[in-house]
């Protein structure tokens, strides 16, 4: 007599998604090497896939194999934390952020880049966004540090969150979400707080630099010599000599 089949995949069970997420991440960086030749990371691999499963329409060969629906939740939870901090049109859906000037085709662009680039291109997002042009425009260069300082914080939210129960997204919000969307969001939240603090310290770096500077053009005090008076009296005007004192009367009586 066989026994009973148990059904063991259920995405509200943190348990599944490690083991859904680890097979996931393999996959893609398979695929990505052998379409690149270039080594991608866990974490780069697993937002690639999350971000084309998570897109409407059909889906490219290079996705095929993986798993339908509940893993596209990690790109959503992502989404929905970049829509928060950047997004200020009233009513706009959370997960809608293909179609603002702030945050223009962020998911798209994550997944159909190159894998590898995966957390890059989220993170020039969020730096474009956070730091716009000098005359507000959001395409731009972002600043390389920045960039660099985003994606290697995203990258280690996901890797520390991997394992996490749950993975740490400092917003009650998203508590009773599954454990790819508390994934996703809370590794947009490192990386909006990377860029936050980038700013800060820019900020305060060049606030320090234009203190500086503005001191630096003020005149040095000057020195007195040896027995000169500093008590403003050599800014007054210079005595005519006797003259000046007998008018005064005190000079010398004739």
């Amino acid at each position: 007599m066989s026994q009973p089949h148990a059904e063991h995949r259920n995405p509200s069970d943190d348990a599944w998604w490690r083991r859904a997420l680890d097979a996931t991440g393999a996959t893609m960086q398979l695929r990505g090497y052998e379409q690149t030749g270039r080594e991608a990371t866990w974490s780069d691999a697993v937002m690639n896939a999350s971000a084309a499963v998570s897109m409407p329409g059909p889906r490219a060969e290079r996705w095929t194999g993986l798993p339908q629906g509940p893993l596209g939740n990690v790109a959503d939870g992502f989404a929905q934390r970049l829509s928060e901090e950047y997004m200020f049109e009233k009513g706009r859906m959370g997960f809608l952020i293909d179609n603002t000037d702030f945050l223009p085709n962020v998911r798209s662009q994550m997944a159909r880049g190159d894998v590898d680039k995966t957390l890059e291109t989220a993170a020039k997002a969020i730096v474009t966004s956070a730091d716009p042009g000098e005359n507000g425009e959001r395409w731009h260069h972002p600043d390389p540090g920045a960039v660099s300082d985003v994606r290697n914080a995203m990258s280690r939210q996901l890797l520390d969150g991997r394992y996490g129960s749950p993975p740490a997204s400092g917003n009650d919000a998203v508590a009773d979400q599954n454990f790819g969307f508390r994934l996703g969001y809370a590794t947009a939240d490192a990386g909006v707080k990377a860029m936050n603090e980038f700013l800060t310290e820019r900020n305060g770096s060049e606030l320090a630099r234009s203190v500086q500077h503005t001191l630096g053009a003020q005149p040095a005090p000057r020195a007195a010599a040896g027995g000169e008076r500093t008590d403003g009296a050599a800014a007054r005007p210079a005595t005519a000599g006797a003259a000046a004192a007998k008018e005064s009367g005190t000079g010398p009586r004739g």
